[in-house]
């Protein structure tokens, strides 16, 4: 993990009296993820710093390319279901930024299990051919989730529509679907930790890779 990420979990730590005010929600998430099969290499490590009050919610998290993502959401409660919508800007370190806004819908389905979809729109915030940016990309996360006894299991597929042909590989399919699985240990006190599989696509070339990520939040 880089210096950058631990000057983060370190000012976290410093202004964790802010967060234990009444009414709001914040702490940190850090987390590793490894690829297998032809995307193997280093892992990919990063750090985050979220705090939430009153359905308002905010993070800024960095990764071990310098990468950063600073999101901004607001979460209404209904009778038996939410809404949620963000924004998110992501500042690349070798590549285009990007905006990200999404609205997300969720409900628990007759105290069995929860369901959730949201809707994402990813832009470059720059529109250059030779530059390394990410496109223009129509996504969706379909999510199923049930608590067991000390254990929080849900499941996605991600689907997403890449809309500019020039970031699409000469083997690569304009749309693609990702799935996740991620186990949230949530009985343990003072921290929650995680562990997640997945398969992925890119828009690269016609490969999968699977990966696995372990992380762990800790409260304020």
């Amino acid at each position: 993990m880089n210096k950058k990420i631990l000057v983060i979990a370190l000012a976290s730590a410093m202004t964790s009296g802010f967060a234990v005010a009444e009414g709001v929600n914040a702490g940190i998430e850090l987390e590793v993820k490894t690829r297998v099969g032809s995307a193997a290499g280093n892992a990919d490590s990063g750090a985050k710093i979220f705090a939430g009050y009153e359905g308002f919610g905010a993070s800024a998290k960095s990764n071990r390319n310098s990468d950063r993502e600073y999101n901004l959401n607001y979460k209404h409660d209904f009778d038996g279901f939410y809404l949620k919508g963000e924004y998110e800007f992501v500042d690349k370190r070798t590549s285009n930024n990007q905006q990200k806004f999404g609205i997300s819908a969720g409900t628990n389905v007759g105290g069995y299990f929860d369901t959730s979809l949201r809707l994402r729109k990813d832009l470059d915030t720059e529109h250059k051919a030779d530059s390394n940016g990410k496109g223009d990309v129509n996504r969706f996360d379909f999510a199923v989730g049930r608590q067991f006894e000390n254990v929080y299991l849900n499941t996605k597929v991600v689907g997403q529509k890449q809309n500019t042909a020039s970031r699409v590989g000469s083997n690569a399919k304009d749309t693609i679907y990702n799935y996740e699985a991620r186990l949230t240990f949530t009985n343990i006190h003072g921290f929650t930790p995680y562990f997640e599989a997945g398969n992925e696509a890119s828009f690269d070339n016609s490969k999968r890779n699977t990966y696995g990520k372990v992380g762990v939040v800790f409260p304020f």
